[in-house]
């Protein structure tokens, strides 16, 4: 799918996510407010754009996961007063580049109590991050400035792009992979792996980075296999707390993050343009390198998927 479709389509689903808690709700007569602001009307136009067809999908997907989440998270429905109001409320894009992944947040003022959901829409990538001959991945992503071997080593590879501008990648044949892809992963490699020797704490920081900061709910929409995933990141025990004395009806594991990294190498028949990364903990992460446009650009850009995570994180699979 598009980029362009990817987004739309993503846009949609948050806003069908949070309509549709806001409804139920409402219909089970509890104050709920949903926050009428530009990022909830950006992704209404995204909605309203679908064909009625289009947007039951959607609004089916979404009414699945209420019976779950009423049940591990009671701060839902568990009012403290008459007053007391649930806040339903999409982030804007520039909290994502402040650790924050959570696509739809619910909250609550007294007592304070707050979840959030990143929403996926037949896309299960985390990040999707740049590197560049002036981007400095390390301390972006880890606080750990790149050394002069990486400046070095990638220096030959965006002189080479430079060579070709105004040329499509297409263009460069066996080149693309030869001369960019294999080695610019190579020296991403070897620096993340020259940063882990100096710093323990990078496995830590590398998985924070792409999950971001806050504990939170994962909704997959998978049409390719009919169902809806729904994934628990309870890192810092925030997730599934007992609200205004309702417990959860079910206990939600919280996963540890992992302290080393065990292998980091191409992975075996991806055509040479991914890395694959193996943590303790059962955390495996997928670094998927490529040209997100079809003209030479002085940058490319990171797939990045989370391929395995703790076995006891919470999943659930919804089917429609």
């Amino acid at each position: 799918m598009p980029q362009g479709e990817q987004v739309k389509n993503g846009k949609a689903f948050e806003f069908s996510l949070a309509y549709q808690y806001y409804s139920f709700l409402i219909s089970k007569g509890k104050n709920v407010k949903l926050v009428e602001d530009s990022a909830l009307n950006v992704a209404r136009g995204f909605y309203n754009s679908f064909s009625n067809e289009k947007k039951e999908e959607f609004d089916l997907a979404a009414r699945q996961t209420i019976d779950t989440m009423l049940k591990i998270e009671p701060g839902l429905q568990a009012q403290k007063t008459d007053s007391d109001t649930l806040f339903i409320s999409l982030q804007n894009d520039a909290e994502g580049a402040v650790g924050d992944v959570r696509d739809v947040v619910f909250r609550r003022i007294t007592p304070t109590w707050e979840i959030g959901f990143s929403a996926k829409n037949n896309n299960d990538a985390v990040k999707h991050s740049r590197l560049s001959r002036i981007l400095d991945f390390g301390k972006e992503w880890l606080d750990c400035p790149c050394s002069k071997q990486y400046w070095d080593d990638i220096q030959p590879i965006f002189s080479f792009l430079r060579e070709h501008e105004g040329k499509t990648f297409n263009s460069l044949g066996e080149q693309k992979v030869t001369k960019v892809y294999v080695p610019l992963l190579t020296a991403f490699r070897d620096e993340l792996k020259r940063i882990y020797e100096s710093n323990e704490e990078i496995p830590e920081k590398l998985i924070r980075y792409l999950i971001g900061n806050y504990a939170f709910y994962k909704i997959i929409k998978d049409d390719s296999h009919n169902l809806v995933i729904v994934k628990a990141f309870n890192i810092n025990n925030e997730l599934n707390k007992n609200a205004n004395g309702v417990r959860s009806q079910y206990k939600i594991p919280v996963i540890n993050l992992p302290s080393r990294i065990v292998e980091f190498d191409f992975k075996v028949g991806a055509e040479d343009n991914t890395l694959d990364m193996i943590l303790d903990g059962g955390w495996e992460i997928s670094f998927r390198i490529h040209n997100a446009s079809s003209s030479i650009e002085q940058s490319l850009k990171f797939d990045i998927r989370l391929l395995g995570n703790p076995p006891i994180l919470f999943t659930q699979h919804l089917f429609r």
